[in-house]
């Protein structure tokens, strides 16, 4: 057999693949039939590719829920153009931007990034003008900068969106939400554990925890 590969521990990952996907058609088949000539999702959701960040952490129906839009840092600009389809010509409701703790992509844009290959420093560029525009507390531990960078760059990102959508804002058709996914732990609320940063650019966490629209699904 021809080598492709050095490291064949991967061919096991491969294989899950198809068990996987075996086991997802038997149980999913009717429910993929019903929206296999359209979508109709709900919210559009732009989150970070890292690969500790996934879906699996806040549904166990992505399919037709989620129009899903990734890269690094869970940034507006880079995927401009895919956001404005699930928002203008899907029509969903929401807008999600979900951050997470732990981000490389947001640590790597707070120092220097310029051994990086070129193509990575241009998506690090926009999210480093982000970063630039936050308030960070200098005197707080390095991990307290990083937990607070990820926080503040979900909220240049809400920030972004709110201008270029400010007229379904108006009209009440469109909700923007910013969330924070806990990976390590470093907000103290638990591994894991999502939490509501932004609505519609609202940060302040006291007013967030009484909002009744954010009690509604948050409470």
């Amino acid at each position: 057999m021809e080598l492709i590969l050095k490291n064949d521990d991967v061919i096991h990952l491969l294989q899950s693949i198809k068990e996987t996907n075996s086991s997802y058609t038997e149980a999913k088949e009717h429910e993929i039939k019903t929206f296999a000539a359209s979508q109709t999702p709900a919210c559009t959701l732009v989150m970070c590719c890292d690969s500790r960040a996934h879906s699996t952490s806040f549904t166990f129906n992505p399919e037709n829920n989620f129009f899903i839009v990734r890269n690094i840092g869970n940034q507006y600009i880079l995927n401009q153009g895919c956001i404005e389809y699930g928002v203008r010509v899907l029509n969903t409701p929401l807008l999600i931007f979900l951050g997470h703790t732990g981000c490389g992509a947001v640590k790597a844009s707070m120092g220097d990034y310029s051994g990086l290959h070129s193509s990575i420093i241009r998506e690090i560029d926009h999210l480093a003008l982000s970063i630039k525009k936050s308030d960070i507390n200098s005197t707080c531990s390095e991990t307290v900068q990083w937990r607070d960078a990820v926080i503040n760059n979900v909220n240049q990102q809400v920030e972004l969106a709110i201008k270029d959508f400010h007229d379904l804002r108006n009209n009440k058709s469109l909700a923007i939400i910013g969330m924070v996914l806990d990976i390590d732990n470093s907000r103290g609320e638990g591994h894991g554990k999502i939490s509501v940063v932004n609505l519609n650019g609202e940060t302040d966490p006291v007013k967030l925890a009484n909002h009744e629209f954010v009690k509604s699904f948050f409470a």
